[in-house]
Order: C-alpha cells, then sequence, then structure tokens
C-alpha cells in the first residue's frame, strides 16, 4: 500500500509537507508543490488512512450539520452552502438529519461528544429533548455552534440569531395593509395560538393583529405536520367548511406553502384575488411560482459564513467568550399579495 513516504519521495518533499497537503492543510506550501503533491497521490494510489491520522492528531477535519430535514428546500440551500465555506476552508461537512426524532438528535450530538467531528453546527435549538446533552458540551467546552431564533442560547454558545418569529408580524402587518382582515397562520406558531399559548411567533402576530384592532384567537390558527400534503388537507379541509375563512395565509415554511396554494385553488378561490399569501424563507421556486409568493427571506448566504467564521473561531480559540452574531430578514412583496387592482 502506498505510503506518505512513498509520495514524499516522488516528488522530492518532506513528508510533513505532503501530510499537510494531502489532510487538507496546505499552510505555506506553494501553489506548484501541492499541485505536484496531488498528482503524485493519484498516481501512486494514495489513500489516506483517516482513522489512524485522526486518532494520532485528534482532528478530523470534519463539521458535523444538525439539520430538522432537507424536504424543506431551504435546509438544502443551508447544506450546500455551509458545504462550500467548509470545503474552502479545509473541512469536510457530515450532515446529520434527524428528522425531528430524539434518538436521531441524541446520535448527533454523542458524535461531538464522541470526537467523531471537530465541531457540531445546529440548525435549531431544543432545550426540551437536548438540554442533557447541551449541558455536558457546554462544561467540556466542545464546538457547537447554532442558527437559532431562541434567544436562550445568547451568551452561552456561539450563535447565529434569526428574526424569523419575528416574520410573523411582519408579514401580518404587510397583509392588513393589503386589506386583509381575516389572517390565517399555517403550521408554526398555529398550535400555540389555537392552544391560547404564549410563544415568540405567536405573540408577534397577535401584537400585530390587536395593534389594527384584530381579534386574535384559535380561529386564525391552521395546525398541520411539516408536508406540503399535510398543509394541503388542513387548508382545503378549512375553506371547504367555511369558504370565507381567510383572506390572507401566513404559511411557516417552504415545506408547505405550495400545498396551501393548492388547496385555495382547489377551493374554487384565486390568489392574491380572494386569498393573500406569503410565507417564511425564499426560494427560487417562490420567485418561479405561477403566482410569484411574498416572503420573509433569511439571507442565508451570510448566515453561512458567520456560522463557518464562529465555527473556525472556536477551533482555533476554545476557551474564548462566546460570540452572537445577529441577522434581520427581509419583507419581498411579490404578487401573491397584491391588490386585485395592481396585478398585471
Amino acid at each position: 500500500m502506498t505510503t506518505l513516504k512513498d509520495v514524499a519521495k516522488a516528488v522530492g518533499c518532506d513528508v510533513s509537507t505532503v501530510s499537510r497537503v494531502l489532510n487538507g492543510r496546505p499552510n505555506r506550501v506553494s501553489g506548484e508543490n501541492r499541485s505536484r503533491i496531488r498528482e503524485a497521490a493519484l498516481r501512486l494510489g494514495y489513500v489516506a488512512n483517516r482513522t489512524a491520522s485522526s486518532l494520532a492528531s485528534g482532528v478530523t477535519r470534519t463539521v458535523g450539520l444538525l439539520i430538522p430535514n432537507v424536504f424543506d428546500g431551504v435546509y438544502a440551500e443551508y447544506i450546500e452552502t455551509l458545504d462550500l465555506e467548509l470545503s474552502a476552508a479545509g473541512y469536510a461537512l457530515r450532515p446529520f438529519i434527524c428528522h425531528n426524532r430524539p434518538e436521531k438528535e441524541n446520535t448527533a450530538l454523542d458524535a461531538l461528544l464522541h470526537h467523531e467531528v471537530d465541531a457540531m453546527i445546529a440548525m435549531y435549538h431544543n432545550a426540551e429533548r437536548c438540554a442533557a446533552q447541551y449541558e455536558v458540551i457546554r462544561r467540556n467546552g466542545l464546538p457547537l455552534i447554532f442558527r437559532s431564533n431562541v434567544p436562550e442560547v445568547d451568551g452561552v454558545f456561539d450563535c447565529v440569531l434569526l428574526d424569523i418569529d419575528a416574520g410573523y408580524r411582519a408579514l401580518a402587518e404587510h397583509l392588513i395593509e393589503r386589506g386583509c382582515r381575516k389572517i390565517g397562520v399555517v403550521g408554526g406558531c398555529a398550535d400555540a395560538l389555537q392552544e391560547g399559548r404564549a410563544g415568540a411567533g405567536a405573540d408577534f402576530f397577535r401584537a400585530a393583529l390587536q395593534k389594527a384592532g384584530l381579534a386574535a384567537d384559535s380561529r386564525n390558527a391552521v395546525a398541520c405536520e411539516d408536508s406540503q400534503e399535510a398543509a394541503y388537507r388542513a387548508v382545503l379541509e378549512r375553506l371547504k367548511k367555511e369558504p370565507d375563512a381567510f383572506d390572507g395565509l401566513i404559511v411557516h415554511n417552504i415545506n408547505k406553502v405550495f400545498g396551501c396554494c393548492r388547496a385555495v385553488g382547489d377551493a374554487g378561490l384565486s390568489i392574491p384575488g380572494q386569498v393573500k399569501v406569503a410565507t417564511i424563507s425564499d426560494l427560487a421556486l417562490c420567485r418561479l411560482y405561477s403566482v410569484p409568493l411574498t416572503v420573509w427571506a433569511q439571507p442565508v448566504p451570510e448566515i453561512c459564513r458567520a456560522l463557518v467564521d464562529l465555527t473556525l473561531a472556536r477551533l482555533r480559540e476554545p476557551d474564548a467568550p462566546c460570540r452572537t452574531v445577529k441577522f434581520h430578514s427581509t419583507l419581498l412583496a411579490r404578487e401573491s399579495t397584491q391588490p386585485t387592482h395592481e396585478r398585471k
């Protein structure tokens, strides 16, 4: 089996230089020498023993990504963008897709605890299920970086804080400005609205409606599971019972919005003429849909750069104070919420 020594001999470099290049740490190695080393490794059939090198160095050059699903296209965009950012820094990305299942969340966090990855980026925070593991990770100073809309992580872990919950207020105010008076929420904070509970998204939504003199209660809620099919069934069932139940809908995410739009059409209603629709997050599909959708758009590329910067900084300085980076989303008004007379 070809070894590092064989590659080093072929290119006339020392073994440590060859090792740095082939293990993704080519600092202070010229571009010409990097190319020669990689070409020689390919020609000689060199394959790195990752297990041995990880045990020797304690470094895997891998960052885990704890993510709820890839059905929501926004998460797929995060995976792709983070992979590119980490690759540029010499790291591989290892996604852990958890499907909202506790055992999968435990497996992902255990990978960090057992040093199978050098760091973990978590796309959400679940104190109810993962508090014990979070505490062990915190006490041991392991690099866990959050992308979250939950302020509880601020100052406890490195995090990127988003204003997703504020999107309910922004979209509600936008729909009210466009003449809507019966605004429904599909998924997301719909459970809190239905049960009369407090909750960041629900509280923002209630505040917007109350400011306009509108009631906010269980009638605004369309609770459903996180899928296009579930959203379709829930919205269609409600509209069949009450055709005039809503003149505006705020949909929790892209993983539900197209099911909602189909349900509105199948109920014999038009968008935006009779029901205006807006959603949290943006994708090309939202822009290219037959009725382009109004969105509360996250700056995904900037968020990914910040997550990677926080991760690399934590790996360099494990004892540094926790850092928080805050991002603001943007309301992008499109045809799905236009006043009827403005449609082209």
